[in-house]
């Protein structure tokens, strides 16, 4: 009897966990397509020194106000960038939340939880755009892009400061 609790246990956890959310960026509620014109890419360095990385983003804008969900189940970013496709034209682009990894399920407790301070005021259609750095080490954002980074800014047509 204890070892069916165990295992019923064991397999609701596993459940709960493996069903957070899917791996592709969603809206988080309808949007009129019809509204738009194409897609803009928009660019988020991940930098830090520990072994946390992405577990889930949210990128919200004024005509998305509930924005769109990411969630990294299997491919973990712990450095570099990470480039997204978002609806254009937009206004008022923005990283509204993300967790990191190192923590229990799905949870978006204040140890793993932050959010983006940047704020895109335009995206157009096939324009590429850069909006914050993820530092993972001290779960903060930052709007510059760092140096350890500077040389894959490159590939996406950005620019480094010195």
């Amino acid at each position: 009897m204890l070892l069916l609790r165990y295992l019923s246990f064991a397999f609701i956890s596993l459940w709960l966990l493996s069903a957070c959310a899917p791996t592709t960026l969603t809206p988080v509620s309808d949007i009129d397509p019809k509204r738009y014109s194409g897609e803009a890419t928009i660019l988020l360095a991940v930098a830090g020194n520990s072994n946390r990385g992405i577990r889930h983003l949210e990128i919200v804008s004024n005509e998305a106000p509930k924005g769109f969900e990411l969630y990294f189940r299997k491919a973990i970013v712990k450095k570099g960038f990470i480039a997204l496709k978002l609806p254009a034209p937009s206004t008022g682009v923005r990283l509204k939340e993300y967790s990191l990894t190192g923590y229990y399920g799905c949870s978006r407790g204040k140890r793993g939880y932050g959010f983006g301070t940047a704020v895109l005021k335009r995206i157009e259609p096939g324009k590429r755009y850069f909006l914050e750095t993820i530092d993972t080490a001290m779960n903060t954002t930052y709007p510059d892009i760092p140096p350890s980074l500077c040389s894959d800014a490159k590939r996406y047509g950005l620019q480094c400061r010195p």
